[in-house]
């Protein structure tokens, strides 16, 4: 898929005060079964982002933030809670509140144990089938198999990360190994260099982080780290939930009430 370039769908009708971005990096359309569920409530603007560079991407989602004639209020997804919370740091004028939905950890230590969790998680054949496609990517000239190879581990990563699944449709359809590469190498550098407590420092807005307690990415960490840099911080905890909360069999009725609720309020007041 080395032809996709960045590119917005929009849910729902205006006014599009809702912004969701994506995990991977390059991981387009994950997130628009959500936004289609949210819609309704109010429009959203999912962002597909296949730029190379965090700055790229930054800059592309402050030119669609600044359209607008209301503050957005930002979803930040796994990787895209990263994302999220440097576009809220690089413009908090268009910003009225951010929600982190199964942040990565800050701190390269306590993301050393990730890929451990997931592996205990996996069974034989899907760990033959996982080292199968690391080797595929590893060796790959061809863009295609490359996006389709990385495709393949991240729903083997799903499988690891959640608790019970709903089976909902899979929609990472356009995932971007040359995105994920390039950028990921980036944001990995920011967290060896504990660089986010000063992107923390800069933000204006309401943040409220929500994360399952069955996700291999663990939840203390991320939520003593929010609250030790930020102010009109608040978490929730999802019981039996994982790493993508609405595929939750258990969690999927708390995820959307408590996400409907923090939308309501801002996307109603402008705040």
């Amino acid at each position: 898929m080395g032809d996709l370039t960045d590119r917005v769908v929009l849910h729902g009708k205006p006014p599009y005060t809702l912004m969701f971005l994506h995990g991977g990096p390059g991981a387009g359309g994950e997130l628009a079964h959500l936004a289609e569920d949210i819609s309704p409530i109010k429009g959203v603007i999912e962002p597909r982002l296949y730029s190379l560079s965090i700055k790229e991407q930054i800059d592309y989602l402050r030119d669609i933030a600044r359209t607008g004639q209301q503050k957005v209020v930002l979803l930040g997804y796994s990787w895209g809670a990263w994302l999220g919370i440097m576009l809220a740091a690089a413009c908090p004028q268009y910003i009225s509140k951010l929600i982190l939905v199964s942040c990565p950890p800050f701190c390269q230590a306590e993301a050393n144990g990730i890929a451990d969790i997931r592996l205990g998680r996996l069974n034989t054949e899907q760990k033959s089938r996982l080292t199968a496609l690391n080797r595929l990517l590893a060796e790959a000239d061809n863009t295609a198999v490359a996006d389709g190879a990385m495709t393949e581990i991240g729903e083997l990563f799903l499988q690891a990360d959640t608790y019970s699944s709903l089976n909902l449709p899979d929609t990472a359809a356009e995932c971007s190994y040359q995105t994920y590469k390039s950028v990921w190498q980036e944001a990995l550098a920011l967290r060896q260099g504990n660089k986010f407590a000063g992107y923390l420092a800069l933000l204006k807005c309401p943040v409220v982080a929500i994360h399952g307690d069955y996700d291999s990415h663990p939840a203390k960490p991320v939520f003593e780290y929010l609250g030790d840099n930020l102010t009109g911080f608040s978490s929730v905890l999802l019981r039996r939930c994982g790493h993508c909360p609405w595929h939750e069999q258990y969690a999927r009725q708390e995820f959307m009430a408590v996400l409907k609720q923090e939308i309501w309020y801002y996307s109603h007041t402008g705040n």
